[in-house]
């Protein structure tokens, strides 16, 4: 039996996800949430094996709640319910720690087989974002190759420094400075600093 909950702050839309639901063998809501932190502490309470959750939400929304699961390395498996469908917005979701994404105008079949899968499986994205979601994975890869040391001359590199500045602020050689950035442009397969900057600023490094 797997276990749900659901978080949502549209009560008609919660009665009509669980009504669905109710029909579904092997499926069972436990619980649901009208905003971010009812959603936390259902989860803390209930520990369901799946949560849909709506990412735009009053108090804390999807985002946050997304975070706090991560952070709290909970089992829970989280299908996220929006309407919105552009790569950014899925790549964001997934770098929350979102374990799937369905659009909330899916059908029943596909709501259904979201859950199984994502239970199972322990992910589940529509085919259409696939793609999307192996890209946004493999930046994420990228980004954790980068030491504490590398990021701190990508700072100082953002900053304007010049390689003898960034040396004489770490206390570290001309060389070994010049071998740390050709590093990171070579893990992030990037070609120069300005690139570099810009992929920084989009990881949250700066």
């Amino acid at each position: 039996m797997i276990t749900v909950l659901i978080a949502d702050d549209h009560k008609l839309f919660r009665q009509g996800m669980v009504a669905m639901l109710g029909e579904a063998k092997g499926i069972k809501v436990i619980g649901e949430a009208g905003d971010g932190f009812e959603a936390l502490e259902l989860l803390a309470e209930l520990q369901p094996n799946v949560l849909l959750l709506d990412i735009e939400m009053p108090k804390i929304d999807g985002f946050e709640v997304l975070k706090k699961i991560k952070k709290a390395k909970l089992k829970t498996r989280t299908l996220a319910l929006t309407m919105h469908s552009s790569a950014e917005f899925i790549k964001n979701i997934v770098k929350a720690g979102a374990t799937g994404y369905l659009k909330k105008d899916s059908d029943k079949e596909v709501l259904l087989s979201a859950i199984q899968e994502v239970h199972r499986k322990g992910n589940y994205y529509p085919p259409e974002t696939t793609h999307l979601v192996l890209q946004s994975l493999q930046e994420c890869n990228k980004g954790e190759l980068i030491s504490p040391r590398e990021k701190e001359v990508i700072t100082l590199i953002a900053e304007g420094l010049t390689t003898k500045k960034i040396a004489e602020k770490l206390f570290l050689s001309k060389h070994t400075i010049e071998s740390h950035r050709q590093n990171i442009l070579l893990k992030l397969d990037i070609k120069n600093s300005a690139e570099l900057v810009k992929y920084a600023i989009k990881r949250g490094w700066l």
